[in-house]
């Protein structure tokens, strides 16, 4: 019967050893995350982009055959780099238009940008 008791209060010990930081830390409000992207961002996305990850991703879970990919990545790649030239970001001499819009120097080859 001893052990019994012994037993049941080391239980009873050992939950309340672990419940505690459940029940003596205060309320903890999560920050809710935005419903969507800010307005500006939105705008500033490029469809092609979004369109060559989208393909990226199909082609590595056989959604998409290598023919299909190719073809795909082909069009959007055009279409990504036109919208890109387009923005009018910097400019590298060596390796092109940039992504970075307001660098000073290119993230690839460290060479000044030209705007």
């Amino acid at each position: 019967m001893t052990a019994l008791v012994l037993g049941t209060l080391l239980a009873l010990g050992a939950l309340s050893f672990v419940l505690y930081p459940l029940f003596m830390s205060g309320p903890q409000v999560a920050s809710p995350l935005p419903d969507r992207v800010p307005a500006d961002a939105e705008a500033a996305r490029n469809p092609a982009l979004d369109a060559l990850r989208e393909i990226e991703f199909d082609r590595e879970t056989g959604k998409l055959s290598d023919a299909d990919y190719s073809a795909l990545k082909e069009t959007y790649t055009q279409r990504a780099v036109a919208a890109m030239r387009a923005e009018g970001g910097p400019v590298c001499a060596t390796c092109g238009p940039r992504p970075e819009s307001n660098a000073l120097f290119c993230s690839n080859c460290g060479l000044p940008l030209v705007a």
